[in-house]
């Protein structure tokens, strides 16, 4: 039954999660793209359109990087996935960027996502081979300043995933590559507040993976999981030692659900995801308090509708700062006992910036 499990996972974790057969719905193909690779924003309940910047910025929002107070940096993520079904499923994420002057930024990252060795079995449960499929993508992103408080980002995202064929009755483990694109965009600006007179507000807004369809067969094509995201923060700084930042962010898959759509260009049905299907929006908060830039604790409240994926969940965890390294943790248990599969999710990241600029984080955004 274990390895049933196993190979259902690999189908719904490469595939849509339903089928058109089923409800008539389409849904997008590798949502692994989507899934948080990092520890800070996983803590804060996968908040991170609007948060500041750091090293994993590129997932959640390139446009970021211009911001930084430091030249550049690295950063590396380890993710166990679904580790209520199965334990060898992970993902780990490699991201870092580097500022050649106060107004652009070059930044990559590299994403690999293994599913563990499958076994693959017969209708009556007689072996016929074990398999250890993958995929990765790899991003290039250039990131730039529009103003004293504004920038934007363009990124180019490579994919290879996996597909599963079946050839004489024997399922066939292939490569396919697709290409797709995201644009980001950032607003920060220092405000003050009475009670904290060297504060922070921003905004910040992508739209995700936007490229070409996934071929399953020589008729069938699925879309890639499309998304938009929007949020806003405000960092308080009460003291130049504690800081306080609330942040609050939705986000909406640009797939549109009516099975009508399913020959549409990517743009035309990324157009009609925007505007249709607005149950399917989900909300997140989250926070991070932090303690003379060294010590940081974040929680965070996940809601997804279930006319998304139905997971609701909540999220903590821990950061450590020591020169330029930075060390994150975080830890995930679900609020809705009807899915559980998340349950127990940890996620461990590790950073290195160079470069410090030496002016304050009050100064340096002025």
């Amino acid at each position: 039954m274990k390895k049933k499990n196993i190979l259902s996972i690999l189908i719904l974790t490469i595939l849509p999660i339903s089928t058109f057969a089923q409800n008539s719905e389409l849904m997008p193909t590798l949502p692994a793209l989507t899934i948080s690779p990092d520890a800070r924003s996983s803590a804060m309940g996968d908040a991170g359109v609007a948060t500041s910047v750091d090293a994993t910025s590129q997932h959640w929002n390139a446009a970021k990087y211009v911001f930084s107070q430091n030249d550049g940096g690295i950063a590396v993520s380890y993710t166990p996935w679904l580790r209520s079904a199965t334990k060898d499923i992970y993902i780990t994420y490699l991201s870092g960027f580097y500022k050649y002057n106060d107004k652009e930024s070059l930044n990559a990252s590299l994403r690999f996502f293994s599913l563990g060795n499958i076994d693959f079995y017969t209708s009556n449960y007689e072996f016929l081979q074990t398999a250890r499929p993958n995929e990765f993508a790899f991003d290039v992103s250039y990131s730039r300043r529009l103003g004293k408080y504004a920038s934007g980002a363009v990124t180019f995202r490579y994919i290879n995933s996996t597909k599963v064929t079946i050839q004489n009755t024997n399922p066939v483990i292939e490569h396919t590559s697709n290409v797709a694109g995201d644009i980001a965009f950032f607003y920060q600006k220092p405000v003050i507040f009475s009670f904290a007179p060297k504060s922070e507000l921003a905004f910040g807004a992508t739209i995700s993976n936007l490229g070409t369809k996934l071929d399953i067969s020589d008729s069938i094509s699925y879309f890639l999981p499309m998304t938009m995201r929007l949020g806003a923060r405000v960092t308080f700084n009460f003291n130049d030692i504690n800081f306080f930042s609330p942040v609050v962010e939705l986000y909406k898959s640009l797939v549109p659900t009516n099975y009508k759509y399913r020959n549409e260009t990517v743009m035309s049905a990324a157009m009609h995801g925007i505007t249709s299907d607005l149950s399917r929006i989900a909300w997140i908060l989250g926070a991070e308090y932090s303690y003379k830039n060294q010590l940081f604790i974040r929680a965070g409240y996940h809601l997804e509708s279930q006319r998304v994926n139905n997971n609701s969940y909540i999220t903590f965890g821990i950061g450590v700062k020591y020169r330029n390294w930075d060390l994150g943790a975080s830890y995930l248990f679900v609020t809705d006992s009807s899915n559980t599969i998340l349950d127990n999710t940890y996620r461990i990241s590790i950073a290195l910036t160079f470069g410090n600029n030496k002016r304050s984080w009050y100064e340096y955004n002025l």
